[in-house]
């Protein structure tokens, strides 16, 4: 990939569609760990610091070749990278796949690969804002992720949780 150029590529994961939404989250979990990098929920690729690096996007769909998933991997500005993404994202893909046809994600999608998206997930157990079209919408702590990819967090009234699907929200560390 050139300086500041997006990827776009399809691919074919034999999964059930209810399946589909992980897609992005284990492209985004690819390319941390192809970087050396970590992950802001729902799939978006950080320096260890936090700084963005890229952004993964996704599009599912039927055609008359059955189901298929566009990702897009969007640098983070004019940053450079690597052309072995594409090929990192799509082995763990294929990987996912295999492992959601072995019955591994009966629980839900993430279930083959949650724990490596926890490890690799920045703000696990700290202040956070849920964000909605740019607004800050709460704060509160990031409490987990569950197999479906839903977020939890504990609001800062200390009563109260949200649990966010991706695209209902985003997550970003809590600015003081």
């Amino acid at each position: 990939m050139g300086v500041g150029t997006s990827a776009s590529f399809t691919v074919r994961p034999a999964v059930p569609m209810g399946h589909v939404t992980g897609v992005p989250f284990v492209v985004a979990l690819a390319l941390a760990e192809v970087m050396d990098a970590r992950l802001s929920w729902p799939y978006d690729v950080t320096s260890p610091e936090g700084n963005p690096l890229a952004r993964v996007r996704a599009r599912a769909g039927y055609d008359d070749e059955g189901l298929f998933v566009t990702c897009e991997i969007a640098p983070a500005g004019e940053k450079d990278l690597d052309a072995g993404l594409e090929d990192a994202a799509r082995a763990r893909v294929d990987a996912w796949a295999a492992d959601v046809a072995a019955g591994r994600a009966a629980a839900g999608p993430l279930a083959p690969v949650l724990g490596n998206y926890f490890d690799a997930l920045l703000g696990m157990g700290g202040a956070v804002e849920v964000v909605r079209a740019g607004c800050v919408i709460a704060r509160g702590t990031l409490a987990g992720v569950d197999v479906w990819s839903r977020a939890t967090v504990r609001l800062d009234n200390g009563t109260q949780e949200l649990e966010l699907a991706p695209e209902q929200a985003e997550l970003r560390p809590a600015r003081t």
